[in-house]
């Protein structure tokens, strides 16, 4: 099956738009982006390489084969967020990952995406 990019997006804008309302954002955070693997035969090791190509610091868990991505001081804006958010899914949906959200870094003042 095809991934949904304009459905991710949507649901991004959402996310972005619920949490401005419920609190005041700040201008640029730390975020952490997460891929998670759409099978066993997702391959971790060409994710994170691949992300680390294009300039991401990527890590995986030894365990669950999870991928976190942080990015750090990035602005707060749907455009910024939706950037970064499609080149990680792109690169993930290449190593047979999918995209399992994102939130702010600093978790004790943000809610996670």
């Amino acid at each position: 099956m095809e991934h949904d990019f304009e459905k991710q997006r949507s649901e991004t804008i959402w996310v972005l738009e619920d949490l401005g309302s419920k609190q005041s954002l700040p201008a640029i955070a730390d975020f952490d982006f997460y891929l998670v693997p759409a099978s066993s035969l997702s391959d971790p090791v060409r994710a994170v390489s691949e992300l680390k190509a294009e300039g991401y610091a990527a890590a995986f868990d030894e365990e669950t084969k999870d991928i976190w991505i942080p990015i750090y001081a990035l602005t707060v804006a749907i455009d910024a967020i939706w950037d970064h958010e499609e080149r990680i899914t792109k690169i993930g949906l290449s190593s047979g990952y999918r995209p399992d959200g994102w939130g702010f870094t600093d978790a004790s003042k943000m809610n996670e995406a």
